[in-house]
Order: structure tokens, then C-alpha cells, then sequence
């Protein structure tokens, strides 16, 4: 800090007068209010300020609020309002840098924070200093002067200012640590004496606890505790009017009281108090004891004018609202704490001993029900062990009917299933004492009327009544004589399958144990009924299996779908005694192609004829691709009327690319409703026939493209052959005319000797080089030709060292060039040594040619591991080629540069890629005009006894440049 001289020195001296007197000040303040009123009017006075504020920042919410202002007028608007600390962007930034912000000319402030008075609405002054306020790092606020004139604040000024809002800080951290200190102190005062209250209370209701425990003893009779109960409650209150209470509908209705009650008060308590009580409600509502003080008619139980404090105690037994026990103080006011502890022991006695006597009778019903659910799984037991070999569920079904009906009183029995819109009896035991309503079961129970069935079904939870309700079924003239009935639901896999129904002659209530016994009952049939379905279905799949043995026997390696088709109508009729026909798709009717022997001949010729199967019922049932099995035919839409004959049909679907093409269906004529046997065997052949007729589908077609992949290898064979055997012919007989153009030119230049004049010369050199063109022309169609009918011989070929050896040979006619030859290491492939060199030949020494004219050129040799195969590469940095001319490359005699730009035959990468066609490879080219080229191939992969690539001989050429000439 600067030392003060001179005049500052002197007008610091008379500000720390100031700051004496506000330091002795503060020592005495004990609020937050004191503080400022001694800190800000001085401060004010001190410096000349026209007015001044402190702001002070919320812990909580840390929002500023003005706790002390001075000089401004009465609801003038100033730059300095209460609201959020991040809305005041000036005094957050003086809290975040932690320092004072002065403005001593007019118009600083607002230049600093131009936003200022737009965002509060207010002006500011003309000069203004702000000042932090902190105590231990932490923001308390900011004191803030406002000057109507500019003002100069001098080192003086500002060191009074510092000390000040340090003093200020002290002492409201001061008062805020004894404020707390002082809370906290209260606080504690508060709860020694809560908790000496609340000891007194508990020693209190301790001593009632006993004195109610012993009077009760051990009795679990409910009248004799009650009266127990107030017996220890008027011992304390002589003229209280007590009350227990139990719930009746929407009435709470007194069921004992004590004996003072006047016949009045008496009746009203019997008839019941409704629920909206204002007292009762309160406590249906918390579960908690409720007092009330003073006489309240509304609001109390007892409306008497001598009525006082009230009280009413809730009795819950395991959770649930039990009973409500209520005290009427007649004459007394309030309650005190002794009293409240007693009537709350005595409440908490009655409501322990309530809990033990239900204990006590839901044990006693816990019993009967274990007894009963014993005797049941007992009398189940010896029912599953005699059924152990039993599949037949009708069968399970009467034993356990047989079981339940052991155990009840007189009744009956039955096993309702629901079949189109009625409910029918398939299993009853017992009689139902009324020939009409055993006539109106049989005939089948409408589906909707029966309602004691159909709540049952639809809620998948057992039904009792009690008392039966002789409209529920529509059945009310004859089931006058049932008392009650239960409906049970029945599952199997978990899949609902009927409903046994019990009805009862005599006894009028269902008890606990009855219900047990239905319960375990159900259970058990039900595990019975699981395990029969799971031995069914073993024997299905066991019989579905031989079934489909067989069949395979017979059908063996046959193709023909019509021998298939009848060996499945075969076999089907000689194991199920059924009729079948093979239907296929004509357009939009389905016709028989093949059928039993035994098929009606009056109905043969419309299955000919065909029907539109598509849009019939039994269409919904193949479209899900699996079979379909209709019982009772001729109670559905039939087909064709003569099908009449059959009374169950089923059909298996075929399908092609997701189209119906072809249905195998039976008939029987002797049963109704189809077994499980006949449904197994017809599934696995159909799925068997399924199996094979793909199987035929497929094998035509693979038949009928093996013949045209021979007519056409067969074709390409000798077309080959004889384009060789063209060309071979052609190269031999080419040459003779060639000799000869060749030796006459030389008898011609003879002849002539010294007569031969310049532009004859020219012409005999020409027809030379012509001759000698055609030469190496007719000698590349002669190599094309051989490699085409060279045998091949295949070996371990390293392609590291074939590539070194045809580099060194090629090298020699190079040795005036600056080559750099980038090659990387190259695997060992099986394939014939001396093409793939002439391969290798023919790509390095066009790789050498295209870059004639670079001043160094530069050839890349490199492999890539595939999954099947590899790939060779090589790329160079000469003439290129124009990209869309790629497909000419390998074509014979085909060139992308003339001849006087490049020699060659255009034979050599069609030599290439013919070489590599006979290896199982391809070749493939890339490139662009004076952008180089890449041709690369791939050869299959052979078994390395290395187990990989091996890059022996590949020496120190592996990944490096070698640049010079071969010398």
C-alpha cells in the first residue's frame, strides 16, 4: 500500500477520528439493523456523499436485498434494487474480482456498464464507489456512496473506505455467529424440554400400560377386553362417555359403551355415526389419535352441551382400521399430558390385545386351512398315483372332481368348455336334483346368459357366491333348490381350457377351509393335466418320428413329386384308415392331381374339376403355414356339397416364394373330432412331404443347370479349340508370304543394284520393316496359342525370387536409365513356374517401357494378404492410359499408344490375363494419362507347410528403394 503524505496524511487523520468512533460503535450493535445504522450514516457524512445503501447477499437463494439506505428520495428509482445476484452484473463483478470499483466523473459508471439503468429503470449518480464485503473469503455484499457531483477519491478516501467495509464485514458475521449461536441454544432448550415432557408422558403411560395389562391378563373374549378397557378409563375420567365402534356400510355403529350414556345419546351411537363426522373423518384419514379441545357439536361425537374434550383412538389390526375407541370428557376443556398418556397406553393395551386375539383366530384358521389343504393334497396324492399311467384329461377331470366332492356337502360337480357361443357339460359327477336344469346343460348353456361361468372366464379368478344368485344364469325356475355355488377356472400350460363349476344344496356359506380344499384341488388337477399334455405331445412327437421314418424309408432319393404324393397318400391311409388328395394350383382353383384309391367316384370328378380354396375358411387356417384341422365338417361351410361324406377334414399347405401352391388333405369318415395320434402322424408326413418336394424342386433345378453349364462348358471347349487350332494354322501360314515379301524385296534390290534410286530404297524398307512387324506378330499368336494349350505344372512357385531373376535379365538393356525399384516381400504360390514368369515378364517389361521418358523412373512390386487369395501388384509412374479405354486392355492385338510412341504386338496382356484365368485368378488395370498405371492379379492360396507367407528371398528388398544401374 502507498504511504500518505501531505494532504492525504492530514485527511486520513480526521477519517480515522470517524473510524474510531464507528469501531467503538459497532462493538455494542447486536443486529443487523444496528450494524448498518452505525456504519452507513457516517461513511455518508464522511466522505460528502449524497446518499448511500448496503446490499447484502441471501445464503440461500443468493439474492441481494437492500438492508439499510440513506439520502435517496421516496420512490425514486435508483441503478441499486434488490433481485438476483447474477442480474447485477456491476456488483458481480466487484464480489468476483474482490476489490472496490470507483467512478469519479459523470458518465463512468454508465460507460462501464452501459445496461446498467435500462435493466433497473433507474439513474445513476455522478460519481459512485462500491465496496466489497467479505468474511473469510466468503460474500456478504457491498456498501455503495452515491455523489451528486464528480468526485475525486484520493488514497486517503479509499483506504477509509477499505477499513470501513472490513469493520462492517466483522461485525455482521459478528451478529449473524450470535444469532445462530443463540437459535441453536433455544432450539436445544426446546427439546430437553420436549423430551422431559415426553418421559413424563411415558412414565405416565407405562405405569397405565401395566395397571391395563394386568386387568387383562390373558382374555382374548373382545366384549370382556372393552369393558376392561373403559373400566381403567373411567377409573381416571369418573364422568366420561366412552365408546367402541365398528365399521357397518358407511355408518360406524357403537357396539359396547359405557354405562352413564343416556338412552338418547344411546341410540344415536347404535344407529351409527356416518363417516363425514368431522372428528372420524380425521381420523380415517391420519390413523392417528385425534384430540379435540373444548366443547365442538360439528366436530365431536358426543353433541351435548356438557360435552368438553373429546378423543378418538383408532384400533388397527395388522395394518387395517379395526375398531375406534372414543372418550367424551364432560366438563373439561382440555386435555392434559397426563391424560393424553393415558388414554394413549390404554388405547395402545386394547389395540395390542386386539391384535393377539386375531392372531390367535387367524392361527386357529390357519390350521383348519393347513388341515384341510392336507387332506386335500393327501386325497390328490392317491388320485395322481393312481392316474400315474393316465393321459385322458376327462379322466384327471372326474377323479378330481370325485376328490372335491368328497370333502364338501351335498352337490354336484360338472366341467363346462366353451364351443362357439355355449358353454357344454363334458364331465359331471353328481346329480343336480332337477331333470330341467340337467336337460338345460346338456342341451349347452348360452354364452353370454351364463354369467356365473362367464365371470369366472373372463377374470380368470375362482367365483363363490355365498348365496346364489338365481337370476345370474337365467335359470330361475330350476335352481330353487342350490344354496351356493363356486366357479373355478381351469388351465393348462397356462392357457385356460373350461371351468368347473361346483354347486352346493344345503350349505349357504363357502368357509375358509372349503375354499382351501377347491384351491388345492385346481392346483393339482391342473399340475395332473400339464403333465398329461406333456406326455401327449411326447407321444405325438414319438409317433410323428416313426411316422416320418418310415415315410423317408419309402420316399428315399425320389424326385418325382407325383410318386412322392402318393407315397404320402399311402402311407397315410394305411396308418390313420383316412382318404387323401394331393390339390394344386390351376390359377384360382386348386385341382386333385393325385388321391386315394378308395375316394368316393361320385365325388372324384369334382375334385378334378377344382374349387377356389383361396377364399374359403380353411384357406385362414393353411395361410399360417402349418396344419389345419377342422372337426365336425359338416357343421362349417363345405367346400364342395359331395364332401358332405367326410365328418372331420384337415389340410397341410405348401407354399412357394410365400404363394399357396399345393394342399395334401384327408378325410375321415368315421370320426368327428381328430385324435391326437392321427394329428401327429399327419403333421410329420406333411412336414416330411414338405421337406421332399423342395427337395425335388431343388434337385430339377440343380439337374437343369448342370445341363446347360455342360452344354455351354462343352460349347466354349470347342470354340476354344478351334479359334487355337485357327490361329496356330493362321501363324504358320502366314509366314510363307511374309519369306517371300521379304526375298523378293532383296531380288528386287539386287536386280536394281546401283539403278535403285532413293524412294524405291525407302519403299523396300518399309516392306522390311512390314515383314519383320509381321514376324513378331505371327510369333506372339503362336506363344498366345501355346500358352493356351500348354499343359499345366503345378508347384511351390516363390514369386520373390521369380520377380528378382526377371528383373536382372530385364535390367541389362536398361543400363543407361535411372530405375528405382520399390519392392516389398512376396508370397509363395502354388502354380506353373514358366507362365507365371512369362506373367511376370510381360508386366515389368511394360512397366520398364511406359516410363522410357521419365527422368527416373519408378517401379513398385508389393503383395496383399486376402482371405481366399493374393494379390500381386505392380505400379509405375510412366504414359498411363486413358481410364476409359481399360476394358481394350487385355484384348488382343489391342493398344492405347501407336505404335511410334511405344513398340509392341498388344499380345502380351492378353497373355497375362489368359495365364491367370487358368490359375483361378483375375486381372485388373488402373491408371491415367501421365498419372502412371497399376495392373495387379490374384492367385488362390495354396496350404503353406510354413502356414503363411513366406517371405524367403526376399532379402533386404522388403519395404526399401534400390535406385541405380545394373553395371
Amino acid at each position: 500500500m502507498p504511504s500518505l503524505l501531505g494532504s492525504d496524511l492530514e485527511s486520513f487523520a480526521s477519517l480515522a477520528e470517524n473510524l474510531q468512533e464507528i469501531t467503538e460503535a459497532l462493538a455494542a450493535t447486536s443486529t443487523e439493523r444496528q450494524v448498518i445504522e452505525v456504519v452507513l450514516p457516517p461513511a455518508v457524512k464522511a466522505l460528502g456523499a449524497v446518499a448511500g445503501a448496503v446490499l447484502l447477499i441471501n445464503r440461500t437463494d443468493q439474492r441481494l436485498k437492500i438492508a439499510g439506505s440513506q439520502g435517496y428520495a421516496g420512490g425514486a428509482p435508483t441503478v441499486w434494487q434488490e433481485g438476483s445476484l447474477e442480474d447485477h452484473v456491476l456488483i458481480a463483478d466487484i464480489l468476483r474480482r474482490e476489490e472496490a470499483l470507483y467512478f469519479e466523473s459523470a458518465g463512468a459508471l454508465k460507460a462501464a456498464y452501459p445496461e446498467l439503468e435500462s435493466r433497473t429503470g433507474g439513474l445513476a449518480a455522478i460519481a459512485n464507489a462500491t465496496l466489497p464485503m467479505f468474511l473469510d473469503h466468503r460474500p456478504l455484499g457491498v456498501i455503495v456512496l452515491d455523489f451528486k457531483e464528480p468526485h475525486h477519491f484520493p488514497q486517503a478516501e479509499r483506504r477509509f473506505l477499505r477499513i470501513l467495509s472490513a469493520q462492517c464485514a466483522l461485525a455482521l458475521g459478528r451478529v449473524e455467529a450470535t444469532g445462530t449461536l443463540e437459535a441453536r441454544v433455544e432450539d436445544r432448550t426446546r427439546q430437553l424440554l420436549e423430551q422431559a415432557r415426553q418421559l413424563e408422558e411415558e412414565r405416565q403411560a407405562q405405569a397405565a400400560f401395566v395397571t391395563f395389562t394386568e386387568a387383562v391378563g390373558s382374555e382374548t373374549a373382545l366384549p370382556i377386553l372393552i369393558r376392561q378397557a373403559m373400566s381403567v378409563l373411567q377409573g381416571r375420567f369418573p364422568r366420561a362417555s366412552i365408546g367402541y365402534y365398528e365399521e357397518e356400510g358407511n355408518l360406524w355403529r357403537a357396539r359396547v359403551w359405557s354405562d352413564d350414556l343416556h338412552p338418547q345419546k344411546v341410540a344415536l351411537v347404535s344407529a351409527g355415526l356416518p363417516r363425514e363426522t368431522p372428528l372420524i373423518a380425521e381420523v380415517l384419514q391420519t390413523r392417528q389419535l385425534v384430540f379435540t379441545e373444548a366443547w365442538d357439536a360439528q366436530r365431536g361425537v358426543d353433541s351435548s352441551k356438557e360435552s368438553g374434550a373429546s378423543a378418538v383412538y383408532p384400533l388397527l389390526v395388522n395394518g387395517a382400521l379395526h375398531a375406534l375407541l372414543t372418550v367424551d370428557l364432560r366438563n373439561t376443556a382440555t386435555w392434559s399430558t397426563a391424560d393424553r398418556a393415558l388414554l394413549r397406553a390404554v388405547g395402545r393395551g386394547l389395540n395390542l390385545a386386539l391384535e393377539r386375539t386375531e392372531t390367535a383366530r387367524q392361527l386357529m384358521l390357519q390350521n383348519a386351512e393347513l388341515q384341510a389343504r392336507t387332506r386335500a393334497l393327501e386325497a390328490f396324492a392317491n388320485l395322481t398315483r393312481d392316474l400315474a399311467l393316465t393321459t385322458d384329461p376327462l379322466l384327471l377331470i372326474r377323479r378330481a372332481q370325485e376328490v372335491a366332492m368328497s370333502m364338501l356337502s351335498d352337490g354336484s360337480a360338472m366341467y363346462f368348455v366353451l364351443e362357439g357361443e355355449r358353454w357344454y357339460s363334458r364331465m359331471q359327477h353328481g346329480s343336480v336334483h332337477s331333470p330341467e336344469l340337467q336337460a338345460a346343460v346338456d342341451a349347452g348353456l348360452p354364452y353370454a346368459q351364463a354369467k356365473s361361468l362367464l365371470i369366472s372366464w373372463t377374470s380368470g379368478q375362482p367365483y363363490f357366491q355365498d348365496v346364489y344368485n338365481r337370476d345370474n344364469d337365467q335359470l330361475v325356475s330350476t335352481v330353487d333348490h342350490i344354496a351356493a355355488t363356486a366357479n373355478l377356472p381351469l388351465r393348462v400350460e397356462g392357457k385356460l381350457i373350461g371351468v368347473l363349476a361346483f354347486v352346493l344344496f344345503n350349505q349357504r356359506i363357502w368357509s375358509t377351509v372349503d375354499r382351501v380344499v377347491l384351491d388345492t384341488v385346481v392346483q393339482s388337477l391342473e399340475l395332473a393335466l400339464d403333465r398329461a399334455a406333456k406326455a401327449r405331445r411326447l407321444d405325438e412327437e414319438r409317433t410323428a418320428l416313426a411316422a416320418f421314418t418310415r415315410f423317408a424309408e419309402l420316399v428315399g432319393s425320389e424326385t418325382d413329386v407325383q410318386a412322392l404324393v402318393r407315397q404320402a397318400i399311402t402311407l397315410l391311409h394305411e396308418t390313420c384308415d383316412v382318404e387323401a388328395a394331393h390339390f394344386e394350383r390351376d390359377g384360382d382353383l386348386f385341382r386333385a392331381t393325385v388321391w386315394s384309391a378308395s375316394a368316393d367316384p361320385a365325388l372324384l370328378p369334382f375334385l378334378q374339376q377344382g374349387f377356389p380354396l383361396q377364399n374359403s375358411g380353411i384357406a385362414q387356417l393353411l395361410r399360417q403355414n402349418t396344419a389345419a384341422y377342422i372337426d365336425h365338417w359338416n357343421d362349417t361351410g363345405l367346400l364342395i356339397q359331395e364332401s358332405g361324406i367326410y365328418q372331420a377334414v384337415a389340410g397341410y399347405p405348401y407354399f412357394v416364394d410365400g404363394t399357396l401352391e399345393s394342399v395334401l388333405m384327408i378325410g375321415s369318415t368315421t370320426s368327428e373330432v381328430w385324435n391326437d395320434r392321427i394329428k401327429g402322424i399327419f403333421r410329420a408326413v406333411g412336414r416330411s412331404l414338405d421337406l421332399a418336394l423342395d427337395r425335388a424342386r431343388q434337385t430339377r433345378v440343380v439337374i437343369a443347370q448342370r445341363d446347360m453349364l455342360d452344354a455351354r462348358t462343352r460349347s466354349l471347349s470347342a470354340a476354344n479349340e478351334e479359334l487355337e487350332a485357327f490361329a496356330y494354322s493362321v501363324s504358320h501360314d502366314l509366314r510363307t508370304p511374309v519369306r517371300h515379301m521379304t526375298s523378293f524385296g532383296n531380288l528386287l534390290r539386287k536386280t536394281l543394284d546401283d539403278r535403285l534410286d532413293e524412294k524405291s530404297a525407302r519403299y523396300l524398307s518399309i516392306i522390311d520393316q512390314a515383314a519383320v512387324r509381321m514376324n513378331t506378330l505371327i510369333d506372339a499368336m503362336l506363344d498366345l496359342s501355346r500358352t493356351s494349350r500348354h499343359t499345366l505344372s503345378f508347384q511351390w512357385v516363390d514369386l520373390n525370387m521369380l520377380v528378382m531373376a526377371v528383373r536382372a535379365t530385364l535390367e541389362l538393356d536398361v543400363t543407361e536409365r535411372q530405375v528405382v525399384w520399390v519392392m516389398g516381400p512376396l508370397p509363395r504360390v502354388m502354380g506353373d513356374q514358366g507362365l507365371l514368369r512369362q506373367v511376370v515378364e510381360n508386366l515389368l517389361s511394360n512397366a520398364l517401357k511406359y516410363t522410357a521418358r521419365k527422368a527416373e523412373a519408378r517401379i513398385e512390386i508389393w503383395a496383399e494378404d486376402g482371405p481366399h487369395d493374393w494379390r500381386v501388384y505392380v505400379r509405375d509412374n510412366g504414359a498411363g492410359f486413358d481410364a476409359r479405354y481399360t476394358h481394350k486392355l487385355f484384348g488382343v492385338f489391342q493398344r492405347l499408344h501407336r505404335h511410334d510412341e511405344f513398340e509392341g504386338t498388344g499380345v502380351g496382356l492378353a497373355n497375362v490375363r489368359r495365364v491367370i484365368a487358368r490359375h483361378g485368378g483375375t486381372v485388373t488395370a488402373q491408371g491415367g494419362l501421365e498419372q502412371g498405371a497399376t495392373f495387379s492379379f490374384t492367385l488362390p492360396k495354396g496350404e503353406l507347410a510354413e502356414g503363411g507367407v513366406d517371405l524367403k528371398g526376399a532379402g533386404d528388398q522388403g519395404g526399401n528403394a534400390d535406385t541405380g544401374r545394373v553395371r
